[in-house]
């Protein structure tokens, strides 16, 4: 039973979305709070509805979502279940059955018919006695032959279109949950299930919500087992974690292969993805306790398994139950596996889960993760694919295509294509400090995007080009935004679908913290700084003296750059699999330009020349910044300045995040400049979806 098409229309957090599935392992990847569980819910709930495996599962289904309560269970909240409560939410799922499936349908005619009478004729029929009398009578027999033809015709139609069929679930604010498609087919695909023992499912949810025992716990045998059993596939699904002991305990009383089985259980997963441990033993310790005693092979240090973290009790869990309890050509859903796991053991996680399980037992499994070490293995293993959810509108399936040029680049930005599928986008900036400063004063419009420090600016822009010009050739990038600060370097970068250039129409980040209103009650504030100043002329004399003392240095620079002295030194991109008698020529060719071009400087003249230049350059600029000097000076230098004037209780840093929420509070309309800056970058890539 795998599920090879799914729509979801007005359910909680998605609005409408329609995707196709064709592997046994599917990652579905995304933003936080995008919707990527509610998919994994939607699955469930038609489960719970259409094909119940338990008289209880439908109800808690509902309850899991705040759809229902236990004191009034027959009276659904739709705002609970609706993204729009007046329209009626649709899930519709197509499966394909497996040829050992089918053939069981096909054997099983007779009972499936009486199921099917028995569900349509309601609680009167309940009763065995009530069903066998009416079952007796011609009407009684009018009906199984009725419902055996409609069995069969519904198998038939199944085996001619690739063993699939299709169920749909529709809650209606007026007419409550309804199977609106085929009425046979919830009936066989709950028999599909109903026919394994208690300790077997076709179906199994692994839901994120864990709560792992610890010490002792209580173990049932019987019929209280057979029932929890039940009750913890779907019906209960995070009532699997309390169970731990209660499964280990009840395989080994069982039977003797039920030992063995355990046994070599434990040694699949300590040898694949948990290494370095070891199942010592398990019974009663030597004050009656139950115990299941672990070795670490490195240390021969004996343990109980409650010393385990939790992540590994959590994976073992997981595992010896989908090859305890989950059937062949089962289904799997398999929300965040990686919680409090450490990127080492995320990084085997998938390869075990395939080659261990869903290959050897034809199971599919639906995994909800957040780890770039589970995207990073989807992306290689043939029996994976790897769905981005990107809104409430949008999951698609991320195509495999040679990215080796790609990861290249990105590897040299400090980033990775998996990263991408994890947030809206990622934000590349240039200060060091630019990436707190950001998410201090605009975490509510950046709180689905990743902020990185790029370090610097001159070698990353060939990367950028280099991965503009992939997407120009046709490769889907997912959304990567660029800030620069202005400096004296202007970027001739344009924007493209997947990545977006913003320039501080500032010098730097810093320069919009030259809040005057906001550094005056800052510098003022005995509490914040240990030298404070007296009033708001003195901050901004302050300010302006240190400002206009960046001045002979921007000349010097500006002045000395347009003589445009060659550089000797060497290029590493210029000698790069050239051989040395290339190499040779190229530095000799370089250093006869050096001569010809030092050849024509005037010893004698040269540094009044040069002095005459930059008074005249910063009379010019005095002007301008006469004006303009809270937008062209150097912010992140005057920030430095002032901080070793006025000696705020705290580092230079965490001062500019003070400054910068203060201004996010009042909001100031540098503050506003930003946030308008920044919504515009993000709504570019909005609009280009």
């Amino acid at each position: 039973m795998h599920i090879k098409a799914l729509h979801i229309k007005n359910f909680r957090a998605i609005e409408d979305i329609n995707v196709d599935f064709d592997n046994r392992v599917n990652i579905i990847v995304g933003p936080n709070a995008v919707g990527k569980t509610t998919v994994l819910e939607a699955i469930r709930l038609v489960k719970a509805l259409l094909f119940p495996r338990t008289q209880n599962e439908s109800m808690q289904a509902l309850f899991a979502l705040g759809a229902a309560s236990p004191h009034l269970p027959q009276q659904i909240t739709i705002p609970a279940l609706a993204r729009n409560p007046s329209t009626p939410v649709v899930i519709s799922i197509r499966f394909e059955l497996s040829k050992d499936e089918i053939t069981w349908l096909e054997n099983s005619v007779p009972i499936i018919a009486r199921g099917i009478i028995q569900g349509r004729m309601g609680q009167a029929f309940s009763n065995p006695t009530t069903l066998i009398n009416f079952l007796g009578t011609p009407q009684g027999q009018q009906a199984i032959e009725a419902a055996q033809k409609e069995v069969n015709s519904a198998i038939n139609d199944s085996k001619n279109d690739g063993r699939q069929c299709r169920v749909e679930l529709t809650i209606s604010p007026m007419t409550g949950p309804q199977s609106t498609d085929n009425p046979v087919w919830p009936t066989l695909l709950a028999m599909l299930d109903q026919r394994h023992p208690p300790g077997l499912t076709s179906f199994s949810y692994f839901p994120a919500d864990r709560a792992l025992p610890q010490g002792e716990q209580p173990v049932q045998l019987g019929m209280a087992d057979a029932q929890a059993q039940l009750e913890s596939h779907s019906s209960q699904p995070q009532t699997k974690y309390t169970r731990l002991k209660n499964t280990i305990f009840s395989a080994m009383i069982m039977s003797e292969s039920g030992r063995e089985e355990l046994t070599a259980e434990f040694e699949r997963i300590f040898q694949g993805i948990l290494k370095g441990r070891r199942l010592k033993g398990f019974g009663l310790n030597h004050i009656g306790l139950l115990s299941i005693l672990v070795e670490d092979t490195e240390t021969g240090r004996t343990f109980e398994i409650d010393g385990m973290s939790s992540g590994e009790k959590g994976l073992i869990l997981t595992f010896l139950l989908i090859e305890r309890s989950v059937a062949q050509d089962g289904l799997i859903l398999l929300d965040e596996p990686e919680l409090h796991l450490n990127p080492a053991v995320c990084k085997d996680l998938l390869s075990f889960l395939v080659d261990g399980y869903a290959v050897r037992k034809n199971l599919q499994v639906f995994v909800c993760s957040h780890s770039p070490e589970i995207l990073a293995g989807a992306f290689d293993n043939d029996e994976c694919s790897l769905y981005h959810l990107e809104s409430e509108l949008m999951l698609t399936k991320v195509r495999r295509q040679d990215h080796t040029v790609i990861a290249e680049a990105l590897r040299r930005l400090g980033t990775s294509e998996s990263e991408g599928l994890l947030f809206n986008g990622t934000i590349f900036v240039e200060g060091i400090d630019d990436v707190s400063l950001l998410e201090a004063g605009f975490s509510s419009i950046l709180r689905r995007y990743k902020i990185k420090d790029l370090g610097g600016r001159r070698e990353i822009e060939k990367e950028i080009k280099q991965l503009q010009d992939a997407e120009n050739r046709g490769t889907e990038l997912s959304s990567r935004y660029f800030i620069f600060d202005r400096d004296e370097l202007p970027t001739d970068l344009k924007n493209t679908k997947s990545t977006k250039i913003l320039q501080w129409e500032r010098r730097c980040l810093e320069n919009y913290l030259l809040d005057i209103d906001i550094l005056t009650d800052l510098f003022m504030n005995s509490e914040v700084v240990k030298n404070p100043l007296n009033n708001l002329g003195e901050v901004q004399k302050k300010l302006r003296e240190l400002a206009f003392g960046q001045l002979d240095d921007f000349v010097a620079k500006q002045i000395y750059s347009r003589y445009q002295y060659i550089d000797p030194g060497i290029r590493a991109t210029e000698i790069q699999g050239k051989s040395l008698n290339n190499i040779a020529e190229l530095l000799h060719e370089r250093l006869l330009k050096i001569m010809n071009q030092y050849s024509t400087i005037d010893e004698s003249n040269w540094t009044s020349d040069f002095l005459k230049k930059c008074s005249e350059e910063r009379q010019n600029l005095t002007s301008v910044w006469e004006a303009k000097w809270l937008n062209e000076c150097d912010g992140k230098r005057l920030f430095n300045e002032i901080c070793q004037k006025v000696q705020p209780k705290m580092g230079p840093k965490k001062f500019k995040i003070r400054v910068m929420n203060e201004m996010r509070l009042k909001p100031s309309e540098n503050w506003r400049a930003i946030n308008s800056l920044l919504s515009d970058l993000l709504a570019k890539n909005s609009e280009t979806k």
